[in-house]
């Protein structure tokens, strides 16, 4: 994994972490048995950040909270597949239309196989 590290100042307190790069790469969550289509908008060595294609509300809102343990496939920009157990640090949702609702998400990834981390490395270093 990259060892860069970005500082932020919270507070006059130093917080590191890891680089993040933006991208726009389709995926799909999947939550509570139903899959949800979106896209990574952001990817660091140790999460994503995903928007969701607006979902009508609130038959197809996505069943979870901060802290909700689920599965992530996202497709890499050459086509290759890479499945994620991930936990949600934050969640946002906004309604758009008396109907529908846009989430957006950041998600910590649990135990990155080594695909996530090549994906990674090669947005990080090419």
């Amino acid at each position: 994994m990259s060892g860069r590290i970005e500082k932020n100042i919270v507070k006059s307190d130093v917080m590191e972490r890891p680089v993040r790069k933006s991208v726009n790469l389709p995926a799909t969550l999947i939550a509570g048995g139903k899959k949800h289509e979106g896209f990574i908008i952001n990817i660091s060595a140790k999460g994503v950040g995903m928007f969701v294609i607006k979902t009508t509300f609130p038959e197809s809102t996505i069943n979870c909270t901060k802290g909700s343990l689920l599965r992530l496939e996202m497709q890499s920009a050459l086509g290759v597949y890479v499945t994620l157990q991930c936990r949600i640090k934050w969640l946002r949702l906004r309604k758009s239309s008396s109907r529908s609702v846009t989430t957006t998400m950041g998600m910590e990834v649990i135990d990155a196989p080594p695909s996530f981390i090549k994906l990674y490395n090669c947005l990080t270093e090419c």
